[in-house]
C-alpha cells in the first residue's frame, strides 16, 4: 500500500510542477504577444504607441526622482537653519510654523515617510508607534482609513516637498509686517 500512495505523491508533484509550468508560459506567451503589439504600432507610427512610450519614460522619472526618507531629513533640517537665520520680525510665519509643526512631530516620532513608487508621502500621527496607550492603539478611538489624507502635510515628488518648498520660498518675507493700517 505504501507503493501506490508513493505514486501518487510522484503524480500529483508533477502535476503542481507542470500546471505551475504551463501557467507560466501562458503568461511569457502573453507578454511577447503585447511586446509585438506594442513594436508593429512603433513601426506603423502609431500615436497610442507614443503615448504608452511617453507614459512609461514618465512613469521612470517619478520613480527616479522620487525624495526619500533622507531627503525629507535634510530638507527640514535645513529649512529649519535658515530660518534661524532670520530675524523674528521679518520671518515668514507660515514658514516658521509649518517647519516647527514638522520639527516637533520628528522630534517626538510622529512624523512619517510613506514612499509610494512615484510620490512620497509625510504624515503625522497622533502617536508615536511604540506607544502602548488604549488610545492609541484601539481602531475605534483612531480615525477612520477613509479620512488618512487629513493627516497628510506634504507630498513629495520630482526630488521636492512641495508644501515645504512653497513655503520657504519666501521664507524671509513677513506679510503681516507689509500690511497697511487703515486711515493712514
Amino acid at each position: 500500500m505504501a507503493v501506490n500512495t508513493t505514486k501518487v505523491a510522484t503524480k500529483v508533484k508533477v502535476g503542481l510542477l507542470k500546471r505551475f509550468g504551463n501557467y507560466l508560459k501562458f503568461v511569457a506567451d502573453d507578454y511577447k504577444a503585447v511586446a509585438q503589439e506594442t513594436l508593429q504600432d512603433i513601426t506603423s507610427g502609431s500615436i497610442k504607441a507614443a503615448m504608452y512610450i511617453g507614459g512609461l519614460a514618465g512613469l521612470g522619472v517619478l520613480y527616479r526622482a522620487n525624495p526619500t526618507e533622507r531627503d525629507l531629513e535634510t530638507d527640514l533640517m535645513e529649512s529649519a537653519h535658515d530660518l534661524s537665520l532670520i530675524g523674528e520680525p521679518i520671518r515668514s510665519t507660515r514658514a516658521d510654523d509649518f517647519v516647527d509643526k514638522l520639527c516637533s512631530a520628528c522630534r517626538d516620532g510622529r512624523l512619517h515617510y510613506t514612499s509610494l513608487g512615484i510620490l512620497s508621502l509625510v504624515w503625522i500621527s497622533e502617536y508615536r508607534d511604540e506607544l502602548d496607550l488604549y488610545s492609541a492603539k484601539c481602531k475605534h478611538t483612531n480615525l477612520p482609513w477613509y479620512q488618512w489624507h487629513e493627516k497628510v502635510v506634504d507630498i513629495g515628488i520630482l526630488g521636492k516637498f512641495m508644501t515645504l518648498n512653497k513655503l520657504m520660498k519666501d521664507y524671509d518675507v513677513n506679510i503681516s509686517e507689509w500690511k497697511v493700517k487703515d486711515g493712514s
